[in-house]
């Protein structure tokens, strides 16, 4: 049995995913679209009615919230068989104790038990140790999107990944 609980996050959560998020921003800048300022500036409210669209997974250690993960299955007809993830964090003191693989599971297994037939995620190209795991969890590299984002005005690549379901 794992030590970790896979769950949908909800309104309730949004105190300890904003500290995450804050988190994730300072320290791994390359897990995330929004800067650090952007996501400071985001306040409790705007996080309950984000957390109320029930598109963000996380994965607890007891009564704490050590992860969190977008997912985000596609609703259009010709698309709906497919489903992306991110972003995908879990708290420095976390990483390598299986919360990330708890949390990864979980994911897949719900866009299994959705019907989807792939989950996909961007990935920053020089982020080593996020690539190193999404591809032990069995996805693969499709392509690189050249100048995908810039961080401090310098571009950086993204490499689109999949996994078959």
């Amino acid at each position: 049995m794992s030590r970790f609980i896979y769950k949908t996050l909800t309104s309730e959560h949004a105190e300890a995913w904003r500290e995450l998020r804050l988190e994730g921003a300072r320290d791994f800048p390359l897990g995330f679209l929004t800067t650090f300022d952007e996501t400071e500036a985001i306040d409790l409210d705007r996080c309950r009615e984000i957390l109320g669209y029930h598109g963000m997974r996380g994965v607890f250690a007891g009564e704490a919230l050590v992860g969190f993960c977008g997912y985000r299955p596609q609703q259009l007809e010709r698309i709906r068989h497919r489903g992306e993830i991110g972003p995908f964090f879990v708290t420095r003191s976390r990483q390598g104790s299986g919360a990330a693989k708890t949390m990864m599971a979980g994911v897949i297994a719900e866009a299994k038990g959705n019907g989807l037939a792939q989950l996909e995620l961007f990935v920053d190209t020089e982020n080593l140790r996020a690539r190193a795991f999404y591809e032990g969890q069995g996805f693969e590299h499709v392509a690189t999107f050249s100048d995908n984002l810039r961080i401090d005005g310098k571009p950086r690549n993204s490499a689109f990944m999949t996994l078959r379901l």
